[in-house]
Protein backbone atom coordinates (compact mmCIF):
# COMPACT_ATOMS: atom_id res chain seq x y z
CA UNK A 1 0.00 0.00 0.00
CA UNK A 2 1.03 3.01 -0.99
CA UNK A 3 1.87 6.07 1.65
CA UNK A 4 -0.91 8.01 0.65
CA UNK A 5 -3.03 5.80 0.70
CA UNK A 6 -2.66 4.24 4.54
CA UNK A 7 -3.22 8.11 5.34
CA UNK A 8 -6.96 8.46 3.79
CA UNK A 9 -7.53 4.88 5.75
CA UNK A 10 -6.40 6.42 9.11
CA UNK A 11 -8.53 9.53 8.43
CA UNK A 12 -11.22 7.24 7.81
CA UNK A 13 -11.27 5.15 11.10
CA UNK A 14 -10.76 8.69 13.25
CA UNK A 15 -13.58 10.22 11.69
CA UNK A 16 -15.81 6.64 12.57
CA UNK A 17 -15.46 7.40 16.07
CA UNK A 18 -16.00 10.75 16.58
CA UNK A 19 -19.09 9.77 14.88
CA UNK A 20 -19.88 6.85 17.04
CA UNK A 21 -18.92 9.15 20.12
CA UNK A 22 -21.79 11.18 18.87
CA UNK A 23 -24.56 9.48 18.17
CA UNK A 24 -23.83 6.31 20.55
CA UNK A 25 -23.54 4.03 17.15
CA UNK A 26 -19.97 1.93 17.69
CA UNK A 27 -18.63 -0.38 14.61
CA UNK A 28 -17.30 -3.18 15.64
CA UNK A 29 -14.06 -4.31 15.28
CA UNK A 30 -12.31 -7.23 13.56
CA UNK A 31 -12.12 -9.17 17.21
CA UNK A 32 -15.92 -8.83 17.87
CA UNK A 33 -15.39 -7.05 21.15
CA UNK A 34 -18.34 -4.71 21.94
CA UNK A 35 -17.24 -0.89 22.10
CA UNK A 36 -18.55 1.06 25.72
CA UNK A 37 -21.17 3.20 25.14
CA UNK A 38 -21.72 6.46 27.64
CA UNK A 39 -24.22 6.50 29.63
CA UNK A 40 -27.86 7.86 28.66
CA UNK A 41 -28.91 10.56 30.92
CA UNK A 42 -30.95 10.15 33.63
CA UNK A 43 -34.58 11.90 34.17
CA UNK A 44 -34.46 14.82 37.07
CA UNK A 45 -35.88 13.19 40.44
CA UNK A 46 -38.39 15.32 42.76
CA UNK A 47 -36.30 16.45 45.89
CA UNK A 48 -38.00 14.94 49.15
CA UNK A 49 -37.06 16.61 52.11
CA UNK A 50 -35.60 14.04 55.25
CA UNK A 51 -37.12 14.38 58.47
CA UNK A 52 -35.26 15.57 61.27
CA UNK A 53 -32.93 12.57 62.67
CA UNK A 54 -34.48 11.37 66.36
CA UNK A 55 -32.03 12.27 68.88
CA UNK A 56 -30.23 9.19 70.56
CA UNK A 57 -31.93 8.12 73.68
CA UNK A 58 -29.76 8.32 76.80
CA UNK A 59 -28.82 5.45 78.36
CA UNK A 60 -31.08 4.20 81.50
CA UNK A 61 -29.93 5.27 84.87
CA UNK A 62 -28.48 2.86 87.28
CA UNK A 63 -30.24 2.28 90.53
CA UNK A 64 -27.64 3.86 92.70
CA UNK A 65 -28.12 7.09 90.10
CA UNK A 66 -31.85 7.30 90.54
CA UNK A 67 -31.67 6.69 94.30
CA UNK A 68 -29.78 9.66 94.67
CA UNK A 69 -32.58 12.04 92.46
CA UNK A 70 -34.84 11.41 95.72
CA UNK A 71 -32.46 11.78 98.46
CA UNK A 72 -33.87 14.95 100.40
CA UNK A 73 -31.86 16.90 102.19
CA UNK A 74 -33.31 19.74 104.24
CA UNK A 75 -30.47 22.13 104.50
CA UNK A 76 -30.18 22.28 100.40
CA UNK A 77 -34.15 22.69 99.96
CA UNK A 78 -34.11 26.58 98.99
CA UNK A 79 -37.49 25.76 97.57
CA UNK A 80 -39.40 25.69 100.94
CA UNK A 81 -39.47 29.40 102.77
CA UNK A 82 -41.92 29.47 105.67
CA UNK A 83 -41.77 32.95 106.29
CA UNK A 84 -42.23 34.82 102.50
CA UNK A 85 -39.91 37.25 101.09
CA UNK A 86 -41.70 40.33 101.30
CA UNK A 87 -40.46 44.18 100.46
CA UNK A 88 -40.07 46.25 103.41
CA UNK A 89 -42.12 48.88 102.22
CA UNK A 90 -44.99 46.70 102.17
CA UNK A 91 -44.81 45.07 105.46
CA UNK A 92 -44.58 49.22 106.76
CA UNK A 93 -47.65 49.88 104.74
CA UNK A 94 -49.51 47.19 106.94
CA UNK A 95 -47.94 48.03 109.93
CA UNK A 96 -49.07 51.48 109.72
CA UNK A 97 -52.50 49.93 108.95
CA UNK A 98 -52.73 47.79 111.53
CA UNK A 99 -51.59 50.83 114.03
CA UNK A 100 -54.62 53.05 112.53
CA UNK A 101 -57.00 50.51 112.96
CA UNK A 102 -56.33 49.42 116.36
CA UNK A 103 -56.43 53.42 117.91
CA UNK A 104 -60.09 53.29 116.06
CA UNK A 105 -60.82 49.92 117.53
CA UNK A 106 -60.14 51.86 121.16
CA UNK A 107 -62.05 54.71 120.36
CA UNK A 108 -65.40 52.12 119.21
CA UNK A 109 -64.93 50.80 122.29
CA UNK A 110 -64.78 53.75 124.18
CA UNK A 111 -68.00 54.75 122.27
CA UNK A 112 -69.64 51.95 123.07
CA UNK A 113 -69.54 52.29 126.83
CA UNK A 114 -71.13 55.60 126.23
CA UNK A 115 -73.84 54.43 123.80
CA UNK A 116 -74.53 51.21 126.76
CA UNK A 117 -74.47 53.69 129.68
CA UNK A 118 -77.14 56.10 127.31
CA UNK A 119 -78.94 53.10 126.80
CA UNK A 120 -79.30 51.80 130.53
CA UNK A 121 -80.31 54.76 131.58
CA UNK A 122 -83.24 54.93 129.09
CA UNK A 123 -84.68 51.83 130.15
CA UNK A 124 -84.65 53.10 134.09
CA UNK A 125 -86.70 55.75 132.96
CA UNK A 126 -88.49 53.22 130.99
CA UNK A 127 -89.22 51.39 133.78
CA UNK A 128 -90.10 53.91 135.92
CA UNK A 129 -92.94 55.44 132.91
CA UNK A 130 -93.76 51.84 133.14
CA UNK A 131 -94.39 51.42 137.06
CA UNK A 132 -96.62 54.74 137.04
CA UNK A 133 -98.71 53.51 134.36
CA UNK A 134 -99.23 50.40 136.35
CA UNK A 135 -100.07 52.72 139.37
CA UNK A 136 -102.76 54.68 137.21
CA UNK A 137 -104.13 51.13 136.11
CA UNK A 138 -104.65 50.14 139.84
CA UNK A 139 -106.20 53.79 140.72
CA UNK A 140 -108.78 53.48 137.52
CA UNK A 141 -109.97 49.78 138.79
CA UNK A 142 -110.86 51.48 141.98
CA UNK A 143 -112.98 54.15 140.19
CA UNK A 144 -114.13 51.44 137.51
CA UNK A 145 -113.32 53.86 135.05
CA UNK A 146 -113.31 51.02 132.54
CA UNK A 147 -112.70 53.47 129.59
CA UNK A 148 -109.19 54.91 131.31
CA UNK A 149 -108.39 51.74 132.33
CA UNK A 150 -108.06 50.45 128.77
CA UNK A 151 -106.43 53.26 127.58
CA UNK A 152 -103.62 53.12 130.63
CA UNK A 153 -103.08 49.62 129.85
CA UNK A 154 -102.57 50.08 126.15
CA UNK A 155 -100.23 52.79 127.26
CA UNK A 156 -98.07 50.25 129.22
CA UNK A 157 -98.06 47.62 126.79
CA UNK A 158 -96.19 50.05 124.24
CA UNK A 159 -93.99 50.92 127.14
CA UNK A 160 -93.18 47.36 127.87
CA UNK A 161 -92.47 47.20 123.64
CA UNK A 162 -90.43 50.08 124.11
CA UNK A 163 -88.78 48.94 126.94
CA UNK A 164 -87.92 45.92 125.10
CA UNK A 165 -86.34 47.27 122.47
CA UNK A 166 -84.08 49.55 124.62
CA UNK A 167 -83.25 46.67 126.09
CA UNK A 168 -81.90 45.00 122.70
CA UNK A 169 -80.37 48.53 122.23
CA UNK A 170 -78.69 47.69 125.05
CA UNK A 171 -77.39 44.58 123.94
CA UNK A 172 -76.52 45.78 120.52
CA UNK A 173 -74.29 48.19 122.30
CA UNK A 174 -72.80 45.49 124.34
CA UNK A 175 -71.78 43.16 121.27
CA UNK A 176 -70.24 46.21 119.52
CA UNK A 177 -67.71 46.55 122.21
CA UNK A 178 -66.96 43.24 122.14
CA UNK A 179 -66.46 43.29 118.46
CA UNK A 180 -64.43 46.51 118.45
CA UNK A 181 -61.92 44.46 121.63
CA UNK A 182 -61.84 41.86 119.05
CA UNK A 183 -61.01 44.26 116.23
CA UNK A 184 -58.68 45.83 118.15
CA UNK A 185 -56.92 42.64 119.85
CA UNK A 186 -56.69 41.64 115.63
CA UNK A 187 -54.77 44.85 115.17
CA UNK A 188 -52.31 44.32 117.89
CA UNK A 189 -51.63 40.56 117.06
CA UNK A 190 -50.97 42.20 113.31
CA UNK A 191 -48.93 45.02 114.71
CA UNK A 192 -46.74 42.87 116.27
CA UNK A 193 -46.34 40.21 113.61
CA UNK A 194 -45.53 42.84 111.04
CA UNK A 195 -43.05 44.14 113.56
CA UNK A 196 -41.08 41.06 113.68
CA UNK A 197 -41.63 40.33 110.21
CA UNK A 198 -39.38 43.86 109.35
CA UNK A 199 -37.25 43.24 111.64
CA UNK A 200 -36.39 39.80 109.93
CA UNK A 201 -36.44 41.79 106.69
CA UNK A 202 -34.11 43.80 107.66
CA UNK A 203 -31.43 41.04 108.85
CA UNK A 204 -32.18 39.16 105.50
CA UNK A 205 -30.97 42.42 103.22
CA UNK A 206 -28.20 42.29 105.24
CA UNK A 207 -27.21 38.87 105.14
CA UNK A 208 -27.52 39.16 101.33
CA UNK A 209 -25.37 42.75 101.76
CA UNK A 210 -22.12 40.17 102.21
CA UNK A 211 -20.50 39.66 99.05
CA UNK A 212 -18.97 36.23 100.30
CA UNK A 213 -17.87 34.47 103.14
CA UNK A 214 -13.46 33.84 102.10
CA UNK A 215 -12.97 36.51 104.78
CA UNK A 216 -13.16 35.13 108.48
CA UNK A 217 -14.87 38.56 109.08
CA UNK A 218 -17.71 37.94 106.34
CA UNK A 219 -18.01 34.79 107.04
CA UNK A 220 -18.50 34.96 111.06
CA UNK A 221 -21.13 38.10 110.34
CA UNK A 222 -22.75 36.10 108.08
CA UNK A 223 -23.40 33.02 110.57
CA UNK A 224 -24.84 35.61 113.00
CA UNK A 225 -27.06 36.88 110.83
CA UNK A 226 -27.87 33.50 110.14
CA UNK A 227 -28.98 32.46 113.60
CA UNK A 228 -30.98 35.87 114.06
CA UNK A 229 -33.04 35.18 111.03
CA UNK A 230 -33.62 30.94 112.25
CA UNK A 231 -34.77 33.20 115.73
CA UNK A 232 -36.75 35.42 114.20
CA UNK A 233 -38.29 33.37 111.43
CA UNK A 234 -39.72 31.08 114.31
CA UNK A 235 -40.95 34.24 116.48
CA UNK A 236 -42.56 35.42 112.92
CA UNK A 237 -44.78 32.32 112.65
CA UNK A 238 -45.51 31.99 116.25
CA UNK A 239 -46.93 35.59 115.62
CA UNK A 240 -48.57 34.68 112.64
CA UNK A 241 -50.49 32.17 114.51
CA UNK A 242 -51.34 34.29 116.62
CA UNK A 243 -52.92 36.61 114.43
CA UNK A 244 -54.80 34.14 112.62
CA UNK A 245 -56.16 33.27 115.58
CA UNK A 246 -57.33 36.73 117.02
CA UNK A 247 -58.99 36.50 112.94
CA UNK A 248 -61.09 34.25 113.95
CA UNK A 249 -62.15 35.55 117.30
CA UNK A 250 -63.20 38.46 114.96
CA UNK A 251 -64.88 36.63 112.70
CA UNK A 252 -67.14 34.69 115.42
CA UNK A 253 -67.79 38.38 116.77
CA UNK A 254 -69.36 39.59 113.82
CA UNK A 255 -71.75 37.15 113.29
CA UNK A 256 -72.66 37.85 116.96
CA UNK A 257 -73.30 41.32 116.20
CA UNK A 258 -74.92 40.69 112.86
CA UNK A 259 -77.56 38.79 114.65
CA UNK A 260 -78.14 41.22 117.81
CA UNK A 261 -78.47 43.63 114.95
CA UNK A 262 -81.38 41.41 113.00
CA UNK A 263 -83.27 41.12 116.54
CA UNK A 264 -83.00 44.86 116.75
CA UNK A 265 -84.10 45.32 113.18
CA UNK A 266 -87.47 43.31 114.16
CA UNK A 267 -88.04 44.90 117.42
CA UNK A 268 -88.13 48.08 115.56
CA UNK A 269 -90.59 46.71 112.43
CA UNK A 270 -92.57 45.66 115.33
CA UNK A 271 -92.72 49.04 117.23
CA UNK A 272 -93.51 50.98 113.54
CA UNK A 273 -96.54 48.41 113.03
CA UNK A 274 -97.87 49.27 116.33
CA UNK A 275 -97.50 52.81 116.24
CA UNK A 276 -99.71 52.68 113.15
Amino acid sequence: MSRSSMLVSVFLVVAAASASAQTGWAPEDSSGVPVELPTPPVAAQPVVEKEPAMPALTAPMSVPEVAAIHVFNAVDDSLTVLVDYRAESEIQRELQHAVAEKAMAERNVERGRLLEKLAESRIEIKASEIKALEAQITFAKKEKSSGRQADLEGRRKYAESEKQLLERRRDLRKREIETARAVREYHEATEKSCRLELDLAVYRRERASIPGTADPGAAAEFARLQREITKLEGRVLQAQVEQASKRKDLAEQDVRLGKVRRAVYESQVKMQERGR
